[in-house]
């Protein structure tokens, strides 16, 4: 994509940003949402703020994990610090990947190879997103509230989670054949895609046969998730939203799989969006749901400068 292209792309996301926050504003009066913030616990927020920074820590774990397998080492403290980095750059790159691709260098400096790199953080995002997919199917499927956003979206995410499926079994059990595959024949006139995809499937074959290594992190990431619903409870209880901690484990997986659609810059209005929408299945106010949804916009904006200054201050991976 040409940078005029891009540039295009980012002032439409922003267009959207700013209309789907014109019709939720539209609907609410404001007066009330800052009623809800000011009778908001601050107890309970910082114990938000702090599972929320667990949940980096989870994510760590997983990490350090993965990166075992392929023989690089690392500290558990060196990738929390990356972590919160990363947030700084997913709040602040008018996309997600940003973080990814910090993870990634990080990786890269602590000893990995730029397709190893690449390859660990990949997968380490596909066990995190198939077992988000997988929290916001059950959700689906036993709520008997009648949740949509598009049309066939439980499809959609039954589809997702198929291909987690199918990618997982690929990357833990099939790799090596297919690596194997891609150095037969004739190796002189190679393509790049080619090349580049031999590079790939090199760096899964390690995890073929690691079932311990599968097992375990797919429980963090189940814990991960319910880490993040748990941290939503809290933000819910801190501004005095009376709502069954089941219906949490309802809202919030299918909240965040919505927000994974690349439509707004880092899901501003979606976000809001999605939030009073879910809510308003179980009684809340849009007031409250707003409030709730810029609560946990302003807690993840804040790690996120505290990331950029763990960013300026540290020393080299």
């Amino acid at each position: 994509m040409n940078k005029k292209k891009y540039k295009l792309l980012i002032l439409l996301k922003v267009l959207i940003a700013l209309v789907l926050i014109g019709i939720i504003l539209s609907k609410v009066n404001l007066d009330d949402v800052w009623l809800a913030f000011s009778r908001a616990n601050k107890w309970l927020i910082l114990s938000a703020f702090f599972l929320y920074f667990v949940g980096l820590c989870i994510v760590a774990a997983r990490w350090k994990l993965l990166l075992a397998v392929q023989g690089v080492t690392a500290s558990f403290p060196t990738l929390v610090k990356s972590m919160i980095v990363a947030v700084f750059f997913n709040n602040f790159l008018p996309s997600t990947i940003g973080g990814d691709a910090m993870r990634a260098y990080d990786t890269w400096k602590m000893g990995g190879g730029k397709t190893q790199s690449v390859s660990i953080i990949f997968i380490d995002r596909l066990l995190g997103i198939f077992t988000l997919f997988m929290f916001a199917l059950l959700a689906l499927l036993l709520t008997s509230h009648n949740v949509f956003f598009f049309p066939d979206f439980k499809l959609w995410v039954l589809l997702a989670v198929f291909v987690g499926i199918a990618a997982i079994y690929i990357l833990f059990f099939k790799a090596s054949v297919i690596s194997r595959y891609l150095h037969s024949g004739n190796q002189e006139n190679v393509v790049t895609l080619k090349r580049i995809m031999r590079k790939v499937f090199d760096v899964f074959a390690v995890y073929n046969g690691k079932h311990g290594v599968l097992s375990i992190t797919l429980m963090l990431s189940v814990l991960l998730q319910l880490n993040v619903i748990f941290h939503y409870y809290l933000l819910a209880l801190s501004l005095s939203i009376d709502i069954p901690l089941s219906a949490m484990f309802i809202i919030i997986p299918v909240a965040i799989v919505v927000m994974m659609i690349p439509v707004s810059i880092n899901a501003i209005g979606v976000r809001e969006l999605v939030f009073v929408a879910l809510f308003s299945l179980y009684g809340v106010s849009s007031a409250d749901a707003l409030a709730f949804s810029w609560m946990s916009f302003i807690l993840i904006t804040l790690l996120g400068v505290f990331g950029g200054v763990v960013f300026m201050l540290r020393k080299k991976v």
